[in-house]
C-alpha cells in the first residue's frame, strides 16, 4: 500500500490539486484511495463535499499533526489500495514527516523563483528525515501550471536549478487547466466536468493520466522487495 504525501513550506503551489488529481486517476484504475487531509482550511475535505464524489475514494480530515495517526488508522479500515496525503502549506507541515512512512513525496511547484526555493527546501527536508529514520524516501519536484504550449524563459531557468541542487523532477507536468480549478468548484471528476461541459476537460484527463502513470512508475522504483503491504504507521 504506497503512501504518498505532498509537502512544501509554501502555500498556493498546487498540492491538494495534484492530491485530487492522482487520486481520481488511481479511482479509475480500480484503486482504493485514502486521502489524508492535513490542511487546517480542509480543502480536500471541502471537495469531498460537492456532488459526484467518487465512491472509491475516502476523505479523512487531520487538521492538526496529532490527528494524522488516527485518520491513517480510521484510512485503513477502508482498506485501501493507494493512501495520499495533503499538508498544510507551511513549514509545519513538513512535521507529518515524523507522524507516518511514506514510500514517496512529492513537491508541486510553478515556475516562480520563491516556489522554487521552497522545493529545494522541501527537498532537504525530506532527505534529512530519510537519513534519520535509516530508509531514503524518494523525492520529486511536479511542476504544476505549466502552460500548454510555450515555455517560459523562466520556467527553463526554474528546471536547470532545480538540477543544479540536486532535485529530480517528475517527467510530466500538471498544465495549466481550467479543467483542473473546476474541480472544486463542480466536484466529482472528469466524466462531471464533461457533463457540465467544462472546456478542456478530456486535455486535462489526458494530462493527469501522463501524471499518474509517472508516479506508479515511481512507487514502483522506490519500493523495497521486502516492503510489507501492511499500512506503515509509526
Amino acid at each position: 500500500m504506497p503512501n504518498v504525501v505532498f509537502i512544501s513550506p509554501k502555500g498556493g503551489a498546487g498540492k491538494t490539486t495534484a492530491a485530487v488529481v492522482l487520486a481520481l486517476g488511481l479511482a479509475a484504475r480500480g484503486r482504493r484511495v485514502a486521502l489524508i487531509d492535513s490542511d487546517p482550511n480542509k480543502p480536500l475535505v471541502n471537495w469531498g463535499a460537492l456532488p459526484g464524489r467518487v465512491s472509491t475514494i475516502s476523505i479523512h480530515p487531520a487538521p492538526t499533526v496529532s490527528d494524522i495517526r488516527d485518520a491513517a488508522r480510521e484510512a485503513s479500515r477502508r482498506n485501501p489500495d493507494w493512501v495520499i496525503l495533503d499538508t498544510e502549506g507551511t513549514e509545519r507541515g513538513t512535521a507529518v514527516l515524523a507522524a507516518l512512512r511514506f514510500d514517496i513525496a512529492l513537491t508541486p511547484l510553478a515556475g516562480s523563483q520563491l516556489d522554487l526555493r521552497e522545493a529545494i527546501k522541501a527537498a532537504e527536508i525530506v532527505g534529512a528525515f530519510g537519513r534519520r529514520g535509516g530508509r531514503p524516501i524518494a523525492h520529486r519536484a511536479l511542476l504544476t501550471r505549466v502552460p500548454a504550449a510555450i515555455r517560459p524563459r523562466m520556467l527553463k531557468s526554474v528546471v536547470a536549478q532545480l538540477h543544479e541542487a540536486g532535485v529530480q523532477i517528475l517527467p510530466t507536468p500538471l498544465l495549466e487547466k481550467e479543467a483542473f480549478r473546476a474541480l472544486f468548484h463542480i466536484g466529482g471528476g472528469f466524466d462531471s466536468l464533461e457533463r457540465h461541459g467544462v472546456w478542456g476537460a478530456d486535455a486535462a484527463r489526458q494530462n493527469s493520466e501522463a501524471y499518474i502513470a509517472d508516479v506508479e512508475d515511481l512507487v514502483r522504483d522506490a519500493a523495497r522487495p521486502t516492503a510489507s503491504r501492511e499500512a506503515r504507521i509509526v
